[in-house]
């Protein structure tokens, strides 16, 4: 039987040196402890029934650029905490941090080039997407610009479409199913940022915590913003937004004025007519149960909050 001890961890590379790589990937070792990615493999294998092994492998790639990215995000974003655990870089330092993301990043090539030749390719494009994505984000958010809803789109496809798609496109180069899944995971991107979007806003609603509202400190243009700022004649949002504000009595204001503004009901409606969406596209594609129970979730998640949030603006108005 294998030490468990001896086991060398996924994200190590294939052809370095194993104890090099336990001193140079202590970061990654931590958030993969906190934040493991979701196996949306498993609900996609619905279809495209790819054998376990290739499933394993493909997981694994996946998982580490999806941690990769949650550490670059939150350098850039200067975040303290992330879903309540102090963030990498604050323990392991900036430069430890982001060695470890390039390495890792580089890491997650070399596993591509052995899962398929076709695999870097893909990996590349995908990566280029989400940075696209990101930088889009970072950009709105430095220069106190606020986009249209159209490209907001265009940045949630890619932010938070482009792992789905890496993920699909590398189980398809092992399946025989030829559905096309552009669709369907374009809706999901969409939905997922603008879910993203609404739960940092209106999900939390201890201001004691200190990630409340934390899309506020950074300075972020989502969704729900995108559509107030359309009324706030007095442009107290957008002065709220440019201070990076960490105080929560100026911050639950905020959410206040975005309930006023009908931004929350707006987002929710979004929400709801997305979820159709890609419910009929499921259909179109031949029914997953598995990926039905996920949106059901998503979908539960908001609608529990609704009649609560619609409550509390006219208490607080």
């Amino acid at each position: 039987m294998t030490d468990p001890r001896k086991v060398i961890p996924f994200y190590y590379s294939l052809g370095g040196d194993t104890e090099e790589d336990k001193k140079l990937l202590k970061p990654l070792e931590y958030i993969e402890r906190w934040h493991r990615c979701t196996k949306l493999t498993l609900v996609f294998n619905y279809w495209l029934k790819i054998s376990p092994d290739k499933l394993r492998q493909i997981d694994e790639i996946i998982s580490i650029v999806y941690n990769a990215c949650i550490l670059y995000d939150d350098i850039q974003n200067k975040s303290i905490l992330r879903d309540g655990i102090p963030v990498t870089h604050s323990i392991y330092g900036l430069s430890g941090t982001i060695s470890a993301t390039n390495y890792i990043q580089v890491i997650a090539i070399e596993k591509a080039l052995h899962l398929h030749p076709a695999a870097v390719k893909i990996l590349t494009e995908q990566l280029l997407e989400f940075n696209r994505g990101q930088g889009m984000d970072m950009y709105w958010k430095d220069n106190l610009m606020c986009p249209t809803e159209n490209n907001y789109k265009m940045m949630a496809e890619r932010k938070a479409g482009w792992l789905i798609k890496l993920m699909a496109n590398l189980m398809k180069l092992f399946s025989t199913c030829e559905i096309d899944l552009s669709s369907l995971l374009n809706l999901m991107g969409f939905y997922y940022q603008i879910h993203n979007d609404y739960c940092n806003l209106c999900i939390c609603k201890d201001p004691n915590d200190e990630s409340y509202c934390d899309d506020l400190t950074k300075g972020k243009f989502s969704f729900p913003i995108i559509h107030a700022l359309k009324y706030d004649d007095d442009r107290q949002i957008i002065n709220i937004l440019k201070q990076r504000t960490t105080d929560t009595n100026l911050k639950s204001y905020c959410v206040t004025l975005l309930e006023k503004f009908g931004s929350f009901k707006y987002t929710r409606d979004i929400l709801k007519e997305l979820n159709k969406k890609i419910r009929i596209e499921i259909e179109r594609l031949g029914g997953n149960p598995f990926l039905v129970k996920m949106l059901n979730e998503y979908e539960n998640e908001v609608l529990s909050h609704c009649t609560e949030a619609e409550s509390d603006v006219v208490t607080r108005l």
